[in-house]
């Protein structure tokens, strides 16, 4: 997997598509970012691609900016005004602290209408930019933490805390409806995807300039990729034995580790009954899961 910044007029497709070209190996994202967001992008590559859906539900942080006086269709920049600007109303970062403390927890929230997510079969943003009446339907989502950074008089600087599939656009244009003022995400960085922040992640601008096998090189093994889960490392039959799909005995077994602790900052949600299988060598050969009598059923196996 690689961990990349994306700049600003990418979108997460375009991302993938060059790794791809460049690497000439199997790529999807772990979670997608707007054409217009930056920060943190989880490529997987060749068979680890299987393991993006581990990453997809893992939390993610992010800092915004909003812009008070307008609202737009999209709920960010790239949208069309509702209505003529407004001159925002004075705000103390008292009260915006206090504005944003209202979303922190587990509530319902309405997808923007220009989203991804599926009306009918259909990703929502191409309904509506067919003229469609699109209506999303709300979703569950979780706020863990919302901080004020800076506050100007027509800009509020955030930082999110928040579990997959939440939308900072959404949160945005809801901000603004409890400051009494419309309002739109101006700008978005994602620092943090689970357990990997910028300070892992290739600058996008340097990719341009490297070579393939220099690039190989910041790729990280999948063993890696889900840290919170505990290892099993097998011998060479047990090896064999994953391979070929066969349940694991415990015999073959030679070590078990367990996985990284899980903290709220990590974003990270444990196991879930998975395990990583090594080989002697601690490559990661397959991720399985614990079944009946405590033995580990391989799911997903990595030729």
């Amino acid at each position: 997997m690689l961990v990349i910044d994306k700049p600003a007029g990418l979108t997460s497709h375009d991302v993938v598509d060059r790794l791809r070209q460049i690497l000439g190996s199997k790529a999807g994202h772990a979670g997608t970012l707007d054409p217009q967001a930056t920060g943190v992008l989880l490529v997987c590559l060749g068979s680890a691609t299987r393991l993006a859906r581990f990453l997809q539900r893992h939390d993610k942080v992010y800092e915004g900016v909003i812009k008070l006086g307008w609202a737009t269709d999209t709920y960010d920049a790239e949208g069309e005004p509702l209505a003529d600007p407004v001159i925002p109303p004075p705000l103390s970062s008292e009260e915006v602290q206090a504005a944003l403390d209202l979303f922190v927890g587990t509530f319902e929230q309405t997808p923007p209408a220009y989203s991804a997510k599926k009306v009918r079969g259909q990703p929502a943003y191409r309904r509506a930019r067919r003229g469609e009446d699109v209506q999303p339907e709300p979703v569950t989502v979780v706020i863990r933490s919302a901080e004020l950074l800076d506050l100007t008089e027509d800009t509020i600087q955030i930082r999110i805390h928040c579990g997959a599939g939440t939308y900072v656009r959404t949160l945005a244009r809801d901000l603004g409806e409890v400051l009494g003022c419309p309002a739109h995400l101006a700008g978005l960085r994602r620092t943090r995807s689970g357990s990997f922040c910028l300070r892992k992640a290739v600058d996008w601008a340097t990719i341009a300039e490297t070579t393939p096998e220099a690039l190989k090189k910041r790729i990280l093994p999948a063993v890696d990729m889900v840290p919170d889960w505990p290892a099993a490392v097998v011998g060479d039959e047990g090896a064999e034995a994953i391979l070929n799909g066969h349940i694991l005995e415990a015999a073959w077994i030679v070590e078990r580790r367990p996985g990284v602790s899980n903290d709220a900052s990590s974003g990270q949600h444990g196991s879930d009954g998975w395990v990583r299988l090594l080989n002697a060598n601690g490559a990661m050969i397959a991720a399985g899961e614990m079944v009946l009598g405590g033995l580990i059923q391989p799911r997903i196996v990595f030729q």
